[in-house]
């Protein structure tokens, strides 16, 4: 057996103890969240709300983008461009509710009742923060990987992006995990012990000035930990066909120079296998995953932000662009004229949202829900 499937047993044995041990976390945690939230009125974990967290010449770009990408080594697979697909399912922000994925992935006729891919050719998008806010982060982001490798066999794929959230916890910040997501590592307790001392030293001095319980999690988030070498195979940003998805947003100043997309993913997946220090880009509130300047209101042709909008779609180049990150209390729903979709329904436990999904073919983009589909007309704001 793998040591990954021995692990998987590991943590499936963990099921009783799980319980009694968000329980007893409960305290520990809220208490060292209060601290840096600057927040200590509540006992319990913390309930996710519409507040949002802080963080900290197209034809040129288009041919240079094509150099690029033909300067690849031969065995070196395109994670950037993706030519056209018939359709392709986004969906939204999951933080750690399995439930929920699963839910949306059924109404969306990609999985069956056994988690079998059924989608055919169907391009699934997940546009990131599957972390923080629910206790089953491990087991969403086990599924999407499953579906993965099914969907490769029948012609589909699935695509993973990073939200903040995963930007954050591989930065160490651990404000949002919830009692079980701090459990879930704790398997890896043992082995995170006897190799800590092993790490350069500013990253296991920061370990080991944790509180105990969030040492597991925190030497398999670290950059170049064993569960940041995993998620660090997902992207950034991704195109496929004239579909721009990335979780926040894309600014003119995120593509200034050729092979700006592919650039930033390689810098990213490079940090989080811890070798190279921290994008500059991923640092501020402008960053991709960050940004939400698309996202808030009803912004309108000709506003400064879709004039913004468009500006980078013309650098892509793609029609659209579409976003996760800031939960629309409406759904589904788009703004600039069609120009960019936000498709973060809070559809997790943490806020309590409806299960949806963004359905683009070749004729026509409608959003499926759990009471049928609704067309694209429907959903615009504008």
């Amino acid at each position: 057996m793998s040591g990954e499937n021995l692990l998987l047993d590991a943590i499936a044995g963990f099921a009783v103890h799980v319980s009694r041990r968000v329980s007893d976390l409960n305290g520990a945690i809220e208490s060292h969240r209060c601290k840096l939230l600057n927040n200590c009125t509540s006992s319990a974990a913390p309930k996710a709300n519409i507040e949002f967290e802080r963080p900290g010449n197209p034809f040129i770009n288009f041919v240079s983008r094509l150099l690029v990408a033909n300067a690849r080594e031969p065995d070196q697979e395109n994670t950037t461009y993706f030519a056209a697909a018939d359709r392709i399912i986004a969906v939204g922000d999951v933080h750690g509710d399995l439930g929920a994925l699963r839910n949306v992935l059924k109404l969306s006729k990609l999985i069956g009742s056994n988690d079998e891919w059924v989608g055919g050719g169907t391009v699934l998008v997940q546009v990131g923060d599957l972390l923080d806010r629910g206790d089953q982060e491990r087991a969403a982001f086990e599924l999407l990987l499953k579906l993965r490798e099914d969907a490769k066999k029948h012609g589909g794929a699935v695509h993973i992006l990073h939200g903040n959230h995963e930007i954050m916890n591989v930065s160490l910040d651990f404000r949002y995990v919830t009692p079980g997501g701090f459990v879930d590592f704790e398997p890896l307790a043992d082995q995170a012990n006897e190799k800590l001392g092993k790490l350069p030293p500013a990253i296991s001095e920061t370990i080991k000035g944790l509180p105990e319980f969030m040492r597991s999690r925190a030497w398999s988030l670290r950059p170049g930990g064993p569960f940041s070498n995993r998620i660090s195979t997902n992207q950034l940003a991704i195109v496929i066909g004239d579909n721009v998805f990335v979780h926040g947003g894309l600014r003119p100043t995120h593509l200034a120079e050729p092979g700006a997309l592919e650039t930033m993913n390689s810098a990213c997946r490079a940090w989080m296998q811890g070798r190279a220090e921290k994008p500059s880009s991923l640092k501020t509130g402008k960053s991709p995953v960050w940004m939400r300047n698309y996202s808030l209101g009803s912004p309108k042709i000709g506003s400064d932000e879709c004039n913004t909008l468009q500006a980078s779609l013309d650098l892509i180049p793609a029609k659209r662009m579409i976003v996760g990150h800031t939960p629309q209390q409406q759904g589904i729903n788009a703004a600039c004229a069609g120009k960019v979709w936000r498709i973060d329904t809070g559809m997790s436990a943490a806020y309590g949202g409806p299960p949806e999904a963004l359905e683009i073919t070749k004729r026509r983009i409608r959003v499926l829900t759990a009471k049928g589909w609704r067309s694209a007309h429907s959903r615009s704001l504008n």
